[in-house]
């Protein structure tokens, strides 16, 4: 048996209510959906899984058909039906059920936005539909030409609508992959055991090596990567996937390299800085110019495992990544407060009128207090005036969320994981009316119609034409407006333990790819 051991804690396993990293990944060895990736040469690749195809657009790009292959089962051994597959599709819309889960559906499926599931929505809602058991139909309001991508999330994965036991569905969710719900407590731990009814031959991205998996949460990082490092007893067999302790790395660049692998994640920070408050882009600037990166991440204890430093907002890895850099920001150095101060003189202000800096920071973790105290003295070095405001981390999170919260900046959201690799899932979900307009905070807290239409005009393209187009917007926001600055690519990190073998790194999720990995004797 495979554990993996980490400290974040999934709220819950219901596959229409997720839309977290950790939590798809897990799913990703119980649950099938329309579409799956499989990692070809380190690369992740968009490939069928329950349907035939990548599914068929109609001309005008308004109507989506998929197929489902012949022979799949649940692990009870029912037959999966198209069926199954628009019931799970509609109860992502539940506004109970799926209040963490993604939204794209909402925006682009025809008549998403007021419809509100299959137990409190309307009854001839046709957004999705099953004309015959093997068939399924999606309707869209606008085109999207990404939804393959989108059709690999866990609110795919077919669900009898008999079988639902709605609050309680997460409890044991029913399996169409190699793997099957065994034990779970929530909160604490999950094992998975084999799925018999599941059958390779239809599944092109799984394996069922393992015997099982143990997943252990809300654990000390720290003594879990040593143990591991150890590799003594049942640590052989188990991984962790959170960001190498910076005490253990000499052991990770020495003798325990081989238990070490690192690679391209989906996530990218940046310094996010609200446009309405810090109206004039001179002083944003003047805040890039300032940003002491190098003596954040050491105050932070980060290495050079954890991050890449970024001058873009989409990751090398997304297709149609343009390689760019404005104004020297590239995440690196260490600020240039002089250089900073005359950007400011030339804005208007100066010693008898300094440009205030307001934004909230975690005082209950010691860590966080020190980057406080690093960022707050390069800035005023820079010639801001500073107001932070310390507040507990587990209230943070909530108050920078807010649109009207008293920051001007660092705001949430701190950075961004795409949800498939293309710009369309990294532009509009984080900057422009869209982003805002689930009532939280943006890149920015901004909206522009130049920046709406520009969103709208590459939407309307083919993906093959899409990607440069986001590459080009990308370079073009952060010349022109200066919402967040780059600040670094996250890296995917695991540690594991002596047994473990074909361990790799997803670039899409920068977790550890599990359906690859086996077990040594």
């Amino acid at each position: 048996m495979v554990t993996v051991a980490y400290a974040t804690v999934p709220q819950d396993m219901d596959p229409s209510n997720q839309f977290f990293q950790d939590t798809a990944v897990i799913l990703g060895l119980t649950h099938r959906a329309l579409t799956q990736y499989v990692l070809r040469d380190g690369k992740a690749v968009l490939v069928p899984d329950l349907a035939t195809d990548l599914g068929t657009a109609s001309a005008d790009g308004l109507t989506w058909t998929f197929t489902l292959k012949d022979g799949i089962k649940y692990e009870d051994g029912a037959p999966v039906t198209a069926a199954d597959v628009v019931f799970a599709a509609k109860r992502s819309f539940d506004p109970d059920l799926a209040v963490n889960g993604p939204t794209y559906q909402r925006d682009f499926f025809k008549g998403g936005a007021a419809y509100k599931g299959p137990y409190q929505g309307d009854k001839n809602w046709k957004g999705v539909e099953a004309p015959d058991d093997k068939t399924i139909v999606i309707h869209l309001g606008k085109k999207f030409s990404t939804l393959p991508y989108f059709m690999s999330f866990s609110q795919f994965a077919p669900l009898p609508e008999a079988k639902d036991t709605k609050v309680d569905y997460e409890l044991h969710p029913i399996s169409t992959g190699p793997y099957m719900f065994d034990k779970y407590t929530p909160g604490t731990e999950l094992y998975l055991k084999r799925n018999p009814n599941w059958d390779p031959q239809t599944d092109p991205g799984r394996n069922n090596y393992p015997d099982g998996y143990h997943f252990k949460w809300g654990i000390d990082d720290v003594k879990s990567q040593q143990s591991i490092l150890a590799s003594t007893g049942d640590d052989a067999t188990t991984l962790n996937w959170d960001t190498i302790d910076s005490s253990l790395v000499p052991q990770i660049e020495g003798a325990k390299k081989d238990q070490f692998v690192e690679g391209l994640s989906s996530c990218n920070a940046v310094i996010n800085l609200d446009a309405t408050k810090i109206k004039d882009i001179n002083v944003r600037r003047a805040i890039a110019k300032a940003w002491p990166f190098d003596s954040l991440h050491k105050a932070a204890g980060d290495t050079s495992h954890a991050f890449t430093p970024a001058s873009t907002m989409i990751p090398p890895q997304v297709t149609g990544h343009l390689d760019y850099t404005v104004d020297g920001m590239n995440g690196r150095g260490d600020g240039d407060p002089a250089a900073a101060k005359k950007m400011l003189a030339d804005a208007g202000y100066g010693p008898n009128k300094p440009y205030e800096l307001i934004y909230y920071y975690t005082n209950d973790d010691a860590t966080q207090q020190k980057v406080n105290q690093v960022r707050k003295q390069k800035l005023q070095a820079a010639g801001f005036k500073v107001t932070d405001i310390g507040v507990p981390g587990k209230e943070r999170r909530g108050i920078i969320g807010k649109p009207n919260g008293k920051y001007n900046m660092l705001q949430g959201p701190r950075g961004w994981c795409f949800d498939w690799p293309s710009g369309d899932a990294i532009i509009p979900p984080t900057i422009g009316s869209v982003a805002l307009s689930s009532g939280g905070t943006s890149y920015g807290n901004f909206t522009d119609q130049k920046i709406d239409s520009e969103i709208q005009r590459i939407q309307q393209l083919s993906i093959q034409e899409q990607g440069p187009q986001w590459g080009k917007m990308d370079q073009w926001l952060t010349k022109n407006y200066l919402l967040a600055i780059p600040d670094n690519y996250a890296k995917g990190n695991t540690v594991f333990g002596t047994k473990l073998k074909n361990v790799q790194n997803n670039p899409n999720t920068g977790l550890t790819e599990l359906r690859s990995i086996w077990v040594a004797p």
